[in-house]
């Protein structure tokens, strides 16, 4: 069985037993929009009692010989559909914790080696996990050090902090039982599985089309996509997945409509580069 089958059908075993009702927003379940990368689009009506819409890019990376760019801007807002589109970006989603007002990353952030943004917000629950490029190109989740804060580090080229993290190593974390972790809100993640795929996964909320999903929700979506490491990333009105050719393709929730008009400006994204 090729990959892609494999895939879609653990992910209807998985929906199935959660679920009274899934189908595929797309007829033929996924798109190849790269011959490395592939996009997936999955609705339930019945996950965990309530709707639920996701979007999964899944980028082989023992094939893929593009590059993923870490986007920022220090004091300013912009689109993820406008950051991927200035970059040439393939496809991006919307990347971590910033200052809503003006701009910015509220978390330790280095691009290109060179360091951008050191940790404003210490909540611990945000610092837990690092998005992260090493000098040699390979991409890889990182867990924060219990003894010490992130900072700057000659060993990576790009390093952007968030969480929760949800799964380490093949490890399932416990979120902290806080109202962010708790209720129900639209989320983007990113995960790296077994096989060296990186997926960048949305989850839209806030909508009665889709009531998004609690920390443990989406980590249990992570595992079931044969994650082994993920790390959440900024949800709610921020989250977003832009694809070239066919636009903003999940349903942001700041217009709170179900469209894909409601896409927040925000301040860093992850790109795919082809």
């Amino acid at each position: 069985m090729k990959k892609s089958a494999l895939f879609l059908s653990v992910l209807l075993l998985v929906f199935s037993s959660c679920s009274t009702s899934v189908q595929f927003l797309s007829k033929d379940q996924s798109e190849r929009i790269h011959p490395d990368i592939e996009w997936k689009v999955i609705q339930s009506g019945n996950w965990n009692g309530k709707a639920a819409s996701i979007n999964i890019l899944d980028v082989d990376m023992n094939r893929f010989d593009g590059d993923f760019a870490l986007a920022w801007y220090r004091d300013s807002l912009v689109r993820t559909s406008e950051i991927a589109e200035a970059r040439q970006g393939i496809a991006a989603i919307n990347g971590s914790f910033f200052d809503m007002r003006k701009g910015g990353s509220v978390l330790f952030l280095q691009e290109n080696g060179i360091m951008v943004a050191e940790t404003q917000d210490r909540a611990a629950f945000v610092n837990e996990g690092a998005y992260a490029v090493d000098t040699a190109g390979t991409l890889m989740i990182l867990k924060k050090a219990e003894d010490r804060d992130w900072s700057y580090s000659p060993a990576f080229r790009d390093i952007l902090v968030s969480g929760p993290l949800l799964i380490h190593d093949g490890e399932l974390c416990t979120p902290e039982r806080i109202p962010f972790n708790l209720n129900r809100h639209p989320r983007t993640a990113i995960g790296i599985t077994d096989e060296n795929h990186f997926l960048l996964v949305t989850v839209d909320g806030r909508h009665a089309e889709a009531a998004g999903m609690n920390m443990w929700e989406l980590r249990d979506l992570m595992e079931s996509l044969a994650c082994r490491y993920a790390l959440n990333f900024d949800g709610g009105g921020s989250t977003t997945m832009y694809i070239r050719g066919k636009g903003v393709v999940n349903y942001p929730s700041d217009n709170r409509k179900f469209d894909h008009d409601g896409e927040r400006r925000i301040s860093n994204a992850i790109l795919v580069i082809p």
